[in-house]
């Protein structure tokens, strides 16, 4: 920190951040209409794969179970 950031009150810090983050904020490049489909297809994809992989572990174990008890 600064010699400045030092002495500078709370509220002109926190005024200094807001002015950052918007400025950062504008920065940022986002995805069109058309990424933004195929990023939430893939998403949805990959849990619907993940969900069904917990499901047949899940079941695997749950047989286990049952046949041990």
């Amino acid at each position: 920190m600064g010699r400045m950031e030092q002495s500078a009150t709370p509220s002109e810090r926190t005024t200094r951040y807001a002015r950052e983050v918007r400025a950062e904020a504008k920065k940022v490049v986002w995805p069109d209409r058309r990424q933004t489909v195929a990023f939430t297809i893939v998403v949805v994809a990959m849990v619907v794969i993940v969900a069904g992989m917990i499901w047949i572990a899940d079941s695997i174990f749950q047989f286990g179970m049952h046949f041990l008890v």
